[in-house]
């Protein structure tokens, strides 16, 4: 039997790097077993465009760390959770598990500021115009991780089942409930019953270690695939300059080097977040009791909760056709506008994106100190 390796073709020889390197040596080792090679000089050969914005490149990677952080420690506390038990066992992680506590703290801070990130980070694409042609599926594709993210944040709120987390997803699934046509039906669905119980825990638990990281993680590799094959956006103030004054930087050299210090930076802000502002253990939930004053949802939910209050009665209605409106309008920006660069239109996405901001900060704050 014939030991000896296919023999590597010549069109793929003569662009690899010279064979007495070590470069070379590797690159020759690979292709005699696998076709690395390709895709070690597509890497290799990336750039990135250097200008005044380039930081906002880095968003990406930021939230992408700190959603292998909610994997890890998720998966830790995945060992002594149980949801038949699921207070009495988030009270032992933080009481008797070793650093059982930091780790749930840390779960909590990173899911937040994963979330703040990537609200960043399309706020960043939106404003550098990163939706249009050719990046409307990656565009479309970011909405929709946005959209499980949050999903994925309001689904694990509900598994200390303290009266906090209780209430507050109480309420937000009412306001669901409020959708007209489908809202009973897809409340009824994700409570398995009339109200939130013990039935609701195991649906957002398979949710939430299950479907939503599965589905997340297939999105994540669409979305990264289509920023590799087509590369990062360039702003108008870039792609309209002539192409002798236009910077650029190595993918591998220089950029993803460059993002190491930002990670080891984010971990040590998420240490000191979990040990100075630790996730508080609050009294089991009570079923039959009222709702404590104060109870709202978490702060990337208050916009709309927030902005449904000034559409009262039956104008409700109105309100939640509206929160429905501004997701669609987002999907359909890239049809809207196209100009490179920017023209009539662009310029009014660009002063409704801004009012839209201002609205949400708003909102937000409004629902913080309220």
């Amino acid at each position: 039997m014939d030991d000896k390796l296919d023999p590597i073709p010549q069109d793929a020889e003569e662009s690899l790097p010279p064979p007495d390197t070590r470069l070379g040596k590797l690159a020759r080792g690979g292709l005699e077993r696998y076709p690395i090679w390709p895709v070690i000089k597509f890497f290799m050969n990336k750039k990135v465009p250097e200008h005044r914005h380039s930081g906002w490149y880095m968003l990406g990677g930021m939230a992408l760390f700190f959603f292998i952080v909610q994997i890890i420690t998720g998966v830790l506390l995945m060992v002594y959770y149980k949801p038949g038990q699921p207070w009495m066992s988030v009270n032992r992680i933080v009481m008797e598990v070793p650093y059982g506590a930091l780790i749930r703290s840390m779960h909590h801070w990173s899911a937040n500021l994963m979330i703040l990130t990537l609200f960043l980070h399309m706020g960043s694409t939106l404003f550098m115009k990163a939706y249009r042609r050719p990046r409307e599926l990656t565009w479309v594709t970011g909405l929709v991780l946005l959209s499980l993210v949050v999903l994925f944040g309001f689904s694990g709120y509900l598994l200390p089942w303290d009266d906090l987390s209780f209430f507050a997803v109480r309420i937000g699934v009412s306001e669901m409930e409020k959708i007209p046509a489908l809202g009973p039906w897809m409340a009824d669905l994700v409570r398995g019953g009339p109200d939130v119980s013990q039935e609701t825990i195991g649906r957002f638990y398979a949710l939430h270690v299950v479907i939503l990281p599965l589905t997340v993680l297939l999105l994540i590799g669409v979305h990264l695939l289509l920023v590799q094959i087509q590369g990062v956006s360039e702003p108008d103030s870039f792609a309209t300059m002539p192409p002798q004054k236009k910077k650029y930087r190595k993918f591998l050299g220089d950029f993803l080097v460059g993002e190491i210090p930002v990670w080891i930076f984010l971990f040590g802000l998420l240490v000191a977040l979990s040990a100075a502002l630790p996730r508080e253990v609050h009294p089991e939930a009570n079923t039959f009791a009222a709702a404590p004053e104060g109870i709202k949802p978490e702060w990337y939910l208050l916009a709309p909760y927030q902005a449904l209050k000034l559409f009262p009665g039956k104008l409700e209605y109105v309100g939640i056709a509206l929160m429905g409106f501004g997701p669609l309008l987002l999907l359909a920006l890239p049809l809207f506008d196209r100009s490179i660069p920017a023209d009539r239109r662009g310029k009014l996405v660009t002063r409704a994106a801004v009012l839209g901001v201002i609205g949400f900060v708003a909102m937000t704050a409004w629902g913080l100190l309220s």
